[in-house]
Order: structure tokens, then C-alpha cells, then sequence
């Protein structure tokens, strides 16, 4: 999103200079002060250059209207958009039929744009296409309005403006880009119906030769799709709201997914087709996907989707459609035996506390350990998988201390595990809320407890341990990512993710991206039906991952989790280790 926006405004920011040259003839500059304020707006001297604009633009001359443009233009360079906004505005009331007109829309669809404001921003690139008799304008608005009609606006919006419009010739470019809009949300159907209504109802129109274009596309995809084998992506992929910045982790787990696939179908002559699909949240749309996707023979495996009440409501559509569905990074327990169609990526809170009494236990040698945990969420859950699988390991819990999240004094529980301080060999230590960290520690130092700390992957965000130099490598934690930036495989894979999608890689990005290609390597396989796959994905095969090793078994559960050691200021890691039978 962050290449499109980008895009968007260097095509809004052009020069208007070649559009008012032949207005400005000779007598533009014959005027010397207004040649020596386009001279600084030549030169990039916007501040200059407006105070002579706004001049010009306040007193009577051949060049009040010109400049007041410029002036506006020039504010917005400067970056005072409201400023320019209202004089934009007030233009446009006074000079509605101006020559200029097109411009101050145009420089108004940006300001909202830059405002995050895209409906008005669209509002104003429809007013330039209704009203315009400008083929350079009209070519401009058009492409520029379709851009951010599908980058920054819902369906539901486009339609609202092809309900409310009473432009003739706005209504096949409505038509067109709502058509696309169902594409891009997979509303396949919806957007057929409307293009063949806009190649019937406006046959002349500019934009039925590419309605005509996209029914063909349409047909072709549907043939691939009967043909190749499909993986279908089911996430929730609504478009960001006109507050939000940054993208979020579906779609960044969505890009990962995409760059796979985009590189296996360039090394590979049988290709593989994806299938994306927004499941909104919404038990509904998930219902109607089901049904969509049913028929589809050459459907494969579902990835997705993220969110525990999403993966269960489509756990439950799909549960007799015998179709592998893998989440990237579901956690929630006791769903892989509810659904025997149903893997997960990323372990389970269960298997994690597991993973590191097995680690603790075997690797660092440790018989005699401590537990420290929050009494809530999941640190209990991981406290108590630990403390059972290190007891039937052979090793010995001697104390347990709970505590509320956000508590600020932990003399009582730490004075507790002090009392066996000669005795134990270490202290399990997993957080919900990485704010504690700093007081724990505090108390520790102020009890004299030296041990050895084993946590969970909140570690990994904590503030303020990196004070207490004494920790430094007596910290090791479990994380079900670590990103290892001086891998020079990992950073030409980097290189290329960026290239191609102006992204930088995120463990969410990498949660699509190795899912995918752990997929991948068996669908390499020509004709695998869903249940050969499936028995592949259950028989132990290893993969390595850049942001985890993934591995699954009978239990269909990923045994992987990174070790990860604090050791002089900085986070290194130990293994990827996978747990045991």
C-alpha cells in the first residue's frame, strides 16, 4: 500500500506550467513579478514564490486568477493544506466555469487525499469527469480516480457514488471500477453481471472495450482455475479505514503468500493458482465462501485464516469438505482434535510450554526448576503444559508463584522462590504483560536471586531488562519467530520482497511466506488429491523456515520453536528446536 500511495500522489503533483503556457504568452513575462515568482516556484522556493503569488492574486492585473492558483499551489507545496483548501475552494465559488477550474479540483482531490479524506478526494475527481471538456484532464482524472477508487475505497462506497450520480458519463466508469473493486474482494459473479451490463447499456461508452477486455480475463481465469491446482487464501482483507497507516497483518501475511506462489510459478512449468478471499470476520461471508469454493475440484488446501473466532467459524463451514485447512498462526488448544482436516503453523500455547521443559530438560540438563507465571491468559496455560511435561520428564517443580499482570511489588512470590535458591537450577518465567518485567527483576536483584531465567516469546518485546547487565546470558526464551538479519540467504530474499512489493519482510509477512512454500513443495507433485497431501503434511517431514522450522505429525500441530538467548545487549539464536514423540 505504501508503493501505491506513493504512485498516487506524484501523479496528483504535476506541473501545470504546460497547460497555462499559452494563456501567459509574452505578457506573463512582461510582468516582472510574477516571472520572478514562477522562477522560485521553478526553483523550489515555494515560500518565496507564494508571497508574490498571494500579491498578485489580492490586487487587480491580467494575472489575479493564474495566481491565485499558484498561490494555492504553492501553499501546498509548503504543506499548508487547509490554507490552500479554503482558497481552493473560495476560487471555485467565484470562478466555477474558469479555465483553471479543472486544476483547483484536481489540487483539492489531493489535498483530501493527503488528509485521508478519499471520499471527498473521489468526490472531487468525479466533478472534473462530469463537468470537464478537457481530454487531458479527463484521461488524467480518470486513472487517477480509478487508483484510488480500488486502493482506498470499499466496494460499498462506489456503489453509493454510482447510486447518487446522475452523470451520464460517469456511470459506465462507475460501473467499471465497481466491477473491479468485486474483482479484487473476489465477488466474481457480482462483477461479471455488472460488466455485462455496462457493455450493453453503454456500448459506445470509453470504457466498454476494457469491460470486454476483463469478461475475457474472467473467462480464462475460470478455465486456469478448473485446470491448476488451487490454493485458496481466506483472510480477513476489508480495506484500511481513512485513520490507518500501516498495513496490517493479514495482508502482510497475504503478501507473504502472494511472493511465494509469484516465485514458484516462475521456476516451475505446472503452475499453481490462488484464490483469495475476504473473510471480513464474518460467520456470513465465510458460509457463502463455502459454498463458492465447494465445487471447485482443483482446490487443494485452504490457508488461513488468522483470528481464533474466525478459524473456528470456518472450521466449522468446511468440516466435511475434506479440504486441509492450515493456519499461520492460530494458537487456541484442542482444535486439531475437534477437526481432523485442521493444522497448525504456529504451535499452541500447550505445545510451547512443552517445547521448553523439553529443551530445559534435556539440553541445558536442568532437574530442579522454579515457575513464576501470571495467574491469566496464556502464561498459565504455558505454566502449567510446563510444569506437567517437566514432572513426566523426571524433573522437579520445588516452588510455584503466581501473580496478577501489571502487579508492582513481587517481594511475596519472590521471596518464596528465594528459600530454595541453593537448590534450584533455574526459573520458568513466562509473561502476558511485558511491563513487569523491569519490577521483577528489580526484586530479584534486591533478593540476591541468581538463577537462571527460561520465558515465552513476550521476552522478545520486553522493556527494561537490557539495564540489568547481570542477565546477559542467564536469559533464554522460546519465540515462534526470530528474523536472523546477517543470514545472507534471508537477506536476498529480503532484497527481493522490497523489490517487488515495496514492502519490508515482518514476521507476518514470513508466517505467509514459509507456510506457503512448506505447501508448495508437495503440490510440486503432479495430480496430489487433498488426501495424499494431507498424509504428506502429516509424516514428519521437516522444513526450514526463516521465521520457524515447521513440522507436523499425527497430531498436525507444528513442533518447532525457536531458542533464543539475551547475551551482551543483543538476542541471538540458540536452535530451532522440535519437540520429541
Amino acid at each position: 500500500m505504501v508503493r501505491l500511495t506513493i504512485i498516487f500522489i506524484s501523479i496528483l503533483i504535476f506541473s501545470s506550467f504546460s497547460i497555462f503556457a499559452q494563456e501567459i504568452s509574452d505578457t506573463s513575462f512582461a510582468n516582472a513579478e510574477f516571472k520572478l515568482a514562477i522562477d522560485h516556484y521553478n526553483s523550489k522556493q515555494y515560500s518565496d514564490a507564494q508571497k508574490i503569488f498571494k500579491k498578485l492574486s489580492e490586487s487587480s492585473n491580467s494575472f489575479t486568477t493564474i495566481s491565485t492558483i499558484f498561490n494555492a499551489k504553492s501553499l501546498l507545496q509548503l504543506n499548508q493544506l487547509q490554507s490552500s483548501e479554503e482558497i481552493l475552494k473560495k476560487y471555485l465559488d467565484v470562478y466555477p466555469f474558469s479555465s483553471y477550474a479543472d486544476e483547483a479540483k484536481i489540487m483539492l482531490a489531493k489535498i483530501y487525499f493527503d488528509k485521508k479524506r478519499y471520499s471527498k478526494a473521489f468526490n472531487e475527481i468525479e466533478k472534473i469527469i462530469s463537468t470537464t471538456n478537457s481530454t487531458f484532464y479527463l484521461d488524467y482524472a480518470k486513472s487517477s480516480g480509478e487508483k484510488l477508487a480500488l486502493n482506498y475505497l470499499t466496494s460499498f462506497q462506489i456503489k453509493s457514488f454510482f447510486d447518487s450520480s446522475s452523470s451520464a458519463g460517469m456511470k459506465p466508469y462507475l460501473l467499471y471500477i465497481l466491477s473491479k473493486s468485486y474483482l479484487k474482494e473476489e465477488k466474481i459473479d457480482s462483477a461479471k453481471i455488472l460488466l455485462n451490463e455496462l457493455t450493453k447499456e453503454f456500448p459506445k461508452s470509453s470504457e466498454n472495450e476494457n469491460a470486454e477486455r476483463l469478461i475475457h480475463e474472467i473467462s480464462n481465469r475460470e478455465k486456469v482455475f478448473s485446470s491448476v491446482p488451487l490454493i485458496a487464501v481466506l483472510l480477513p482483507l476489508d480495506k484500511p479505514s481513512e485513520n490507518q497507516t500501516a498495513i496490517d497483518a493479514s495482508h502482510e501475511i497475504l503478501e507473504g503468500v502472494k511472493f511465494a506462489v509469484s516465485e514458484y510459478n516462475n521456476d516451475h512449468n505446472n503452475r499453481i493458482g490462488l484464490l483469495i478471499k475476504n473473510t471480513g470476520r464474518s460467520k456470513s461471508k465465510i458460509d457463502s465462501i463455502k459454498n463458492e469454493v465447494d465445487s471447485l475440484s482443483s482446490l487443494k488446501v485452504i490457508i488461513g485464516p488468522v483470528y481464533s473466532d474466525e478459524v473456528k467459524e470456518t472450521l466449522e463451514a468446511f468440516k466435511n469438505s475434506n479440504i486441509p485447512i492450515i493456519s499461520p498462526t492460530a494458537t487456541d488448544d484442542g482444535l486439531t482434535e475437534m477437526y481432523p482436516d485442521f493444522f497448525q503453523a504456529n504451535p499452541t500455547f500447550t505445545i510451547r510450554g512443552k517445547i521448553m521443559a523439553e529443551y530445559i530438560y534435556y539440553v541445558e540438563n536442568k532437574r530442579r526448576m522454579a515457575i513464576l507465571n501470571s495467574d491469566e491468559s496464556y502464561a498459565k496455560v504455558l505454566a502449567d503444559s510446563f510444569q506437567k511435561e517437566f514432572e513426566k520428564l523426571g524433573g522437579k517443580i520445588l516452588v510455584r508463584q503466581t501473580f496478577k499482570p501489571g502487579a508492582m511489588d513481587f517481594s511475596r512470590q519472590v521471596a518464596k522462590i528465594a528459600e530454595d535458591s541453593t537448590k534450584l537450577q533455574g526459573i520458568y518465567l513466562p509473561l502476558t504483560d511485558n511491563r513487569d518485567v523491569s519490577s521483577i527483576l528489580s526484586q530479584f536483584l534486591s533478593s540476591n536471586l541468581d538463577l537462571n531465567i527460561y520465558g515465552n516469546q513476550d521476552w522478545l518485546l520486553a522493556k527494561g531488562f537490557e539495564s540489568f547487565s547481570a542477565l546477559s546470558d542467564k536469559l533464554i526464551f522460546a519465540s515462534d519467530y526470530f528474523l536472523d538479519y546477517t543470514d545472507s540467504t534471508f537477506r536476498q530474499f529480503s532484497k527481493r520482497f522490497v523489490v517487488q512489493t515495496g514492502l519490508d519482510v515482518s514476521r507476518n509477512v514470513l508466517y505467509g511466506y514459509d507456510i506457503s512454500k512448506y505447501i508448495l513443495s508437495f503440490l510440486a507433485e503432479q495430480n496430489i488429491s487433498r488426501n495424499s497431501l494431507k498424509a504428506k503434511l502429516e509424516s514428519g517431514i521437516i522444513f526450514k523456515g526463516f521465521h520457524n522450522n515447521i513440522y507436523f505429525d499425527s497430531e498436525r500441530i507444528n513442533k518447532f520453536l525457536n531458542i533464543i538467548r539475551y547475551k551482551n545487549g543483543k538476542f541471538e539464536l540458540i536452535d530451532k528446536f522440535k519437540m520429541g514423540k
